[in-house]
């Protein structure tokens, strides 16, 4: 037989419960206390919803209560002045899981409806049941981080987009360019660029020895055999012979979307300096942070991972962390029926963008999970993206440890076990 303790719920007696349901515009309001129930609606505005919460907080008083907590699903952006009114006036704030409410509705109510004035029930009965989730106030640092990290993100979103754009482009206007994508962002790309626009017939009219004068004078390193193909491919796509004016229309565009592309790679440095800048402040504030560490993890990744797990003393083990991820493990199993275990995808999805980002280049052979990854995908014959999310979990749970230890990478220890650790030492 086998026998587990039963945590202790919190005993919150002192402490009304005020459920809301929150829409962009509105906020519906419901709590019960000694047997009366209220509710109400309210204006999404600050100055609404402080003397909404100044007349909850009067009945609360009323009734012994010394205090409210405010609970609501996580609607992105909209109960942010409601939780940061709660906070300022010193009431406790808390979320619901929105899969737990909408599950939990046909259990409260007997049907699969749902009504502005019905979720506020359910989410009053999950918050009596203490099924809540913490509302995390991060410090300024913190904030600026994580903020910076999803700036960084559509900035890469963004020059993607761009980059393709550019490619599709490139296939009209130069139709026999046979150089790689990367080439064109080079400094020998920039000059192609800048001196021709990447337009063949400009480079075919201005003739070979001009073509390499130009092009030596913005990348002097650039190879003969270089310049040579690029002439060759010149000359193959102005047998295409396409009309002049639409040939103007596609290098306008083209060099529009250069520009564009340029900008945005001038952003995103910025947003690391920004990044990095904030991460020595943090530093200084918690010395446990770790160093950046080549093979291992660099600074801007560092920057953009503490971004999205805030400070990870927060955690009391490395599970929560893997939970508050959305990479613990999710079973399905009944009798004789055992069903694939996956991971559960209930965190955030950014943090896990990130991890697979840090992980990517360290699966290579002789990189640090090289010989870990490929045994799991050759021996295990495991598919790829599930051994990748091994390496992202694993990676996780011993950034966590590395956190806690406070020193420095040891790669000796990053495979073994304490015990093991031990024994080897």
């Amino acid at each position: 037989m086998q026998i587990s303790r039963i945590g202790e719920k919190i005993k919150l007696n002192q402490v009304m419960d005020v459920s809301v349901d929150v829409h962009k515009d509105v906020l519906n309001l419901f709590f019960s206390v000694e047997g009366k129930e209220y509710a109400d609606e309210c204006r999404n505005r600050t100055e609404v919803i402080e003397k909404k919460l100044k007349a909850c907080h009067e009945v609360a008083l009323a009734h012994g209560r010394k205090n409210l907590r405010l609970i609501c699903e996580p609607t992105g952006e909209y109960q942010n002045k409601l939780f940061r009114t709660a906070r300022r006036l010193g009431h406790l704030t808390c979320y619901v899981n929105a899969e737990s409410v909408a599950k939990f509705r046909v259990i409260e109510s007997n049907d699969t409806g749902k009504t502005d004035t019905k979720d506020p029930r359910v989410i009053r009965t999950l918050g009596e049941l203490n099924k809540t989730l913490r509302h995390r106030v991060l410090n300024e640092e913190y904030m600026a981080l994580r903020k910076l990290g999803r700036f960084y993100d559509e900035n890469e979103v963004k020059i993607t987009s761009l980059r393709c754009r550019i490619s599709r482009l490139l296939i009209e206007l130069f139709c026999d360019y046979s150089f790689e994508k990367d080439f064109l962002y080079s400094t020998s790309g920039k000059a192609l660029v800048k001196h021709f626009a990447c337009n063949p017939y400009r480079i075919i009219e201005a003739g070979f020895d001009s073509f390499l004068r130009a092009m030596k004078e913005d990348a002097p390193r650039i190879r003969r055999k270089s310049l040579e193909r690029l002439w060759r491919d010149a000359e193959n796509s102005v047998l295409n012979d396409l009309p002049k004016r639409y040939v103007e229309v596609l290098e306008a565009h083209f060099l529009e979307l250069m520009e564009d592309h340029s900008v945005q790679v001038e952003r995103k440095e910025r947003i690391v300096k920004e990044m990095t800048a904030i991460l020595d402040k943090l530093r200084e504030e918690d010395p446990n942070i770790p160093p950046p560490t080549p093979g291992v993890i660099s600074e801007k990744n560092l920057a953009r991972l503490l971004g999205e797990t805030g400070p990870v003393g927060d955690f009391e083990n490395w599970n929560r962390l893997l939970r508050y991820g959305g990479l613990n493990i999710r079973q399905r199993a009944s009798g004789k029926f055992k069903g694939k275990d996956r991971i559960t995808k209930r965190g955030a999805p950014l943090l896990r963008k990130v991890l697979s980002q840090i992980v990517l280049p360290l699966v290579r052979k002789k990189c640090l999970y090289g010989e870990y990854y490929y045994r799991k995908k050759e021996i295990e014959k495991m598919p790829g993206t599930k051994a990748m999310t091994v390496m992202m979990r694993n990676f996780l749970k011993k950034f966590y440890g590395w956190y806690k230890t406070g020193g420095a990478f040891d790669e000796k220890r990053f495979f073994k076990c304490e015990t093991e650790y031990r024994i080897a030492a």
